[in-house]
Formats: C-alpha cells, structure tokens, sequence
C-alpha cells in the first residue's frame, strides 16, 4: 500500500489588494471554506486572514488538484462574501494565487504563521513580504501580477 501525505500553505487576495476582510465576518467565512475544503476531501489545518489576503494550510490526497481546489474555494467563497456576508468593496478574489508545499515536518511552522497573520502584518506589508519570499533564481519566473489585478 503507497503511504502519501501531502500538504499545502494556499495564500490568495482579494481584486487589487482591497482592505475589505473584516475579523467580524471572519468566522462565517472559514466555517463556510472549511465546508468547501472537506467537500473535496481535504482537511483544513489551519485558516487566517488579513485585511486583503487569507493563508490556508490544507492536508490533501493525491487525487485533488490543488489548482481545482483553489478555484472551487475562490469561486464559492466569493459568492458567499458577495450574497451572504456583503463585505463592502468586496469584488472578489485575484486570478492568480500561491501554492506552496509544506513538509511534515515544516507544519508547525507554517501554523504558527498563520496564526500570526494579524499582528504580522501590522510590521510587514504583503507586498514586501511576497517580494522576499520569492526572490532569488528559484522563483525568478513569478510576477507581481496577483496584486494588480
């Protein structure tokens, strides 16, 4: 019997970098991701959100796609916001997201990160923040362009 375990830290932000995540809508939103997420057999290990981006850590079988799953979680997430939250400003997520596998290993990591979010931020800018984690010959190809949109 193979033995796969596989997980991802998911970053995506909302259309033009819009400061429109409130902490007061937060938990209908993760509650309802969450739902998205285990409708596709993953598990949600850990979600937060800053004003204009939300992190993800999941736990998936090789049979998802993660492309698929994010699109599926944007897709729904944003109807829900639009229909059932109503954040104002609100219009939608940004095309393009980031993936990144994280390690057994790595987990703790990464969950304290994204716990963290809120007071992160406060000190460091998305933007900057995103330009450090992908500078450098390994992720030379990446662009900017999720936050222009």
């Amino acid at each position: 019997m193979s033995y796969i375990e596989l997980y991802a830290h998911l970053v995506f932000v909302t259309k033009r970098r819009v400061s429109v995540l409130s902490e007061d809508k937060e938990k209908p939103l993760f509650i309802y991701i969450m739902k998205v997420i285990e409708s596709h057999g993953c598990k949600l290990l850990r979600i937060n959100a800053a004003l204009n981006h939300i992190h993800l850590l999941v736990k998936y079988p090789a049979t998802v796609r993660i492309c698929d799953l994010v699109q599926e979680v944007k897709r729904s997430s944003s109807l829900m916001i639009k229909n059932s939250l109503r954040l104002p400003g609100f219009e939608g997520w940004s095309h393009e997201y980031a993936a990144v596998s994280v390690s057994p290993s790595g987990l703790v990591v990464v969950r304290n990160y994204i716990i963290n979010q809120k007071e992160h931020h406060k000190v460091h800018d998305l933007l900057d923040e995103y330009r450090s984690m992908l500078s450098g010959e390994k992720f030379e190809r990446f662009s900017e362009s999720w936050f222009d949109e």
